[in-house]
């Protein structure tokens, strides 16, 4: 979790170019480039909003435009201990069948010295493409811990593990996994990624849209 801004409002915005747009291991993007824009709010007392728009390749669905509103609450118990709670509302606008996609999701994070964190998130419902085509909808969790390490010359390392079921008859699960080297200078960030999954494996996703991918992100903060 950021650390709370030092004045009653801080105001941000982020601009990002990157090679691929993934989740939980499955590309949003079809493997294509995308670009995304996330304007934030934070107050002191520990609350946040943040309003995303993602610029995606078009899928199958007709989705080229992914917007996102999600509003949290933060916590610094102690000073080992902090965590927060959020909802998010995600929708595809323009896209034909954008009422079986849009979703909402409920979730928390506990992190301990800004190096482990471990969240999990609740879906009402999430809808899936099948290896055979189908659209399934149905309530979905998503569980996950990750690492955080700074490094020397402006780098750090960001490693995570994390488990997906969809609770569709019959339910399906899928792992996925990544690792990331970042480095920041002043506003600018530079990501190489590598993320696994085997959603595909599992008959969770169409073919091409997991497995094992490299993506790079350049990103510009205001």
């Amino acid at each position: 979790m950021s650390s709370l801004p030092a004045q009653a409002d801080d105001w941000g915005l982020s601009l990002a170019l990157s090679s691929d747009y993934v989740v939980r291991g499955i590309t949003r993007s079809m493997g294509q480039g995308s670009q995304s824009l996330d304007y934030g709010w934070r107050h002191n007392s520990g609350w946040a909003v943040d309003l995303g728009l993602v610029a995606l390749h078009q899928d199958a669905e007709g989705r080229l435009l992914q917007a996102s509103a999600r509003v949290a609450q933060g916590w610094q118990w102690d000073q080992d201990w902090s965590g927060d709670l959020s909802y998010t509302h995600a929708a595809y606008p323009g896209s034909t069948q954008r009422r079986n996609f849009n979703y909402d999701e409920v979730s928390g994070r506990m992190v301990w010295q800004g190096r482990w964190f471990i969240s999990g998130s609740w879906f009402p419902k999430m809808s899936r493409r099948t290896a055979q085509n189908s659209l399934l909808n149905a309530p979905a969790f998503s569980a996950s811990l990750g690492l955080h390490q700074n490094l020397p010359l402006s780098l750090a390392l960001d490693a995570g593990l994390g488990v997906y079921s969809h609770r569709s008859d019959p339910a399906r699960s899928y792992a996925f996994g990544s690792v990331d080297l970042s480095w920041t200078r002043g506003p600018w960030q530079c990501h190489l990624s590598h993320i696994a999954s085997n959603a595909e494996s599992q008959g969770f996703s169409q073919a091409g849209r997991a497995g094992q991918r490299w993506l790079a992100t350049l990103q510009l903060g205001f």
